[in-house]
C-alpha cells in the first residue's frame, strides 16, 4: 500500500512540475509579446519580429503573436511568411483544445479572412476564394466575407460575381459606407458610370473622409464628362491625398482616343492604305505632275477640347512612324526620291465640338514624274494643346496613326 502511495504522490508531483513548467513557458511568452510591442510602438519591426518568433517558440498556441506576425509579413510584402502565420492562427481557433477564446483574440472567422487576405495579396486567387468562402459559412450574417471576396473578384476582373458579392454584402449592412466604395468601384470598372457616381456619394455620405471614394468617384465624373465635379474632387484629394489627386489629375487628362475612318473628311485613309501608295489614290487630282492637294484625317478626343487649342496649328505635329507603337513607315525601308513630303504640321485644323474630333488638313505634293508614293497607315498625328478646361495632354495618349489605331506617347520623330 505504501508503494501505491508513493507512485500517486510522484505522478502528481509531475503533473504538478509540467502545469508550473507550462505556465512558467507561457508567461515568459507574454513577456516577449510585451517586447513585441514596445518594439512596434517605435517602428523597430525587425525587433518586434524577433519578439513574437520567441513568443510563439514558448507558447505555439500563441494568437497575439501569429496575428501580428501576419500583419507585419504582409506590409512588408513577405506574403509567404504571412501566409504561415495565418495557417498556425487559424490552426488554434480551429480546435477547441487550443481556441483562444479571450476578448482580444481574433475569432476563428476573422483569422480565416486574414489568410484570404494574406493568399489574395500573393495572387494564389483560388486559395483566397476558398478561404472567403469558409468564412461566410462560419458567419452568414456578416457582411465582411462576401465583402472581401466582392474585392478579389474586382481583381481579377469577374466583375459580375464582383457586383453579386457585394449586393449581398450591402443586404446585411445597408449602411455601410465602405460596402457602397467597393460597390461604386465595380460599377466603374463595368463602365456603368452613372451608378458609380451615385454609389460613391452614398459612400462619402456615410463615411467623410474618404479619399479612396473621392477618387473613384473623380473617375465616375470624367467619364460622364462632368469636368465641374472632377474638380471638385481634385480640390478634396489635394489636401487628402496627394498620391490619389495625382492618380486621379492623370487619368482626367484629355487622350486621343481613335481615327474616325467612317467620317467622309477622313480623305487620308489611314487605315486602309499601306505602304508604297501612289500619292494620286488618296485623290484622282493628284495624279498630274507637280500638282497638289488638301487631305484630311479626323481625329477623336476623350473629352471636350478647347477650341482656340485644337485649331492652332502650331499645336500639331505630323511625323512619319518610327517606333513598334506607331509601326515604321514604308516598312522601315529607306525614304526615296519618289516618297512625298510629309509636312511638318497642317495647314488647317477644325473642331466638331459635338463629336470630339478635330478635321485635321495637310497639303501633299506630286512629283514632277507624277509617280510620287506614300505610306498613309504610318503618318503619325500629334496634339499637344489642352482640352476645354484647361488641362494639358496625357503625354502616354496625345498621338495617333492608322497603325496602331489606338493613342500612344509622343515618341516618333520624322524619318
Amino acid at each position: 500500500m505504501g508503494s501505491e502511495w508513493f507512485n500517486l504522490y510522484d505522478q502528481s508531483g509531475l503533473s504538478s512540475a509540467s502545469q508550473s513548467a507550462q505556465s512558467s513557458r507561457a508567461q515568459y511568452a507574454q513577456y516577449a509579446v510585451a517586447q513585441a510591442a514596445n518594439a512596434l510602438s517605435s517602428g523597430n519591426n525587425d525587433k518586434a519580429i524577433a519578439a513574437f518568433k520567441n513568443a510563439v517558440a514558448l507558447d505555439p498556441n500563441n494568437t497575439a503573436s501569429y496575428n501580428y506576425l501576419g500583419k507585419i509579413y504582409l506590409s512588408q510584402g513577405k506574403n509567404k511568411d504571412a501566409i504561415n502565420a495565418y495557417k498556425q492562427l487559424v490552426r488554434i481557433q480551429s480546435n477547441q483544445a487550443t481556441k483562444d477564446t479571450s476578448t482580444n483574440a481574433p475569432t476563428l472567422e476573422a483569422a480565416t479572412i486574414s489568410l484570404g487576405n494574406a493568399y489574395l495579396q500573393a495572387k494564389q486567387y483560388d486559395l483566397s476564394e476558398q478561404q472567403f468562402k469558409s468564412a461566410a459559412k462560419l458567419q452568414p450574417r456578416d457582411p465582411l466575407p462576401p465583402y472581401t471576396l466582392a474585392q478579389q473578384y474586382l481583381t481579377q476582373g469577374r466583375l459580375g460575381e464582383a457586383l453579386t458579392q457585394i449586393q449581398k454584402a450591402q443586404k446585411l449592412a445597408p449602411n455601410d459606407g465602405n460596402i457602397f466604395y467597393a460597390l461604386g468601384s465595380i460599377y466603374n470598372a463595368q463602365g456603368n458610370y452613372l451608378d458609380a457616381a451615385q454609389a460613391l456619394q452614398t459612400s462619402i455620405q456615410r463615411k467623410p473622409n474618404f479619399p479612396a471614394a473621392n477618387y473613384e468617384l473623380g473617375v465616375a465624373y470624367n467619364a460622364l464628362n462632368y469636368t465641374e465635379g472632377v474638380q471638385q474632387q481634385l480640390k478634396i484629394l489635394n489636401s487628402s491625398d496627394a498620391n490619389l489627386a495625382s492618380q486621379l489629375t492623370q487619368i482626367t487628362k484629355p487622350q486621343i482616343v481613335g481615327i474616325d475612318s467612317e467620317n467622309r473628311q477622313n480623305t487620308l485613309k489611314n487605315n486602309a492604305l499601306g505602304a508604297n501608295t501612289p500619292l494620286f489614290v488618296l485623290d484622282p487630282t493628284l495624279i498630274v505632275p507637280n500638282s497638289s492637294q488638301t487631305v484630311s484625317t479626323v481625329i477623336q478626343f476623350s473629352k471636350d477640347m478647347n477650341y482656340e487649342s485644337v485649331t492652332n496649328v502650331a499645336n500639331w505635329s505630323i511625323s512619319r512612324g518610327n517606333t513598334t507603337q506607331s509601326g515604321f513607315y514604308n516598312n522601315s525601308m529607306p525614304i526615296s526620291s519618289k516618297d512625298a513630303r510629309i509636312p511638318p504640321m497642317p495647314v488647317s485644323v477644325t473642331y466638331d465640338a459635338t463629336k470630339r474630333e478635330a478635321i485635321v488638313k495637310l497639303r501633299l505634293n506630286q512629283n514632277s514624274s507624277g509617280d510620287a508614293k506614300i505610306d498613309p497607315n504610318h503618318i503619325v498625328f500629334t496634339f499637344n494643346g489642352k482640352d476645354a478646361s484647361g488641362q494639358s495632354m496625357d503625354q502616354t495618349a496625345n498621338a495617333i496613326d492608322g497603325y496602331a489605331n489606338a493613342p500612344f506617347g509622343s515618341i516618333d520623330t520624322l524619318a
